[in-house]
């Protein structure tokens, strides 16, 4: 393809196919990052600690929960592009949102 080509491509606003490889990647990246967001809010989420502490819970359980419906395979792909750290805090809140 020609850089003319190219460049009327992109400004026709075709949408690209993605690959069955593609789209999982793309998939574990937006899991990933919500279990990060979810762990690391911008904002305080309640007006203690104990109330932050559950809201941030009730957002990693969400996810999860999300997550869980995708099937183990899904899951697992996503577990193992978090760091070990991430993966420890991820699973003391899941405790934390199951028990609520």
């Amino acid at each position: 393809m020609t850089d003319s080509a190219l460049f009327d491509w992109i400004a026709s606003g075709a949408k690209v196919d993605l690959s069955a490889d593609d789209a999982a990647a793309k998939q574990q990246k937006e899991f990933s990052a919500r279990f990060v967001a979810a762990l690391y809010p911008a904002d305080d989420l309640g007006p203690t600690e104990e109330l932050h502490q559950a809201a941030v819970a009730s957002q990693v359980y969400a996810v999860h929960m999300e997550l869980c419906r995708l099937g183990d395979e899904v899951y697992n792909a996503v577990w193992s592009t978090l760091s070990a750290p991430v993966r420890a805090a991820i699973k003391r809140y899941i405790i934390m949102g199951r028990d609520q």
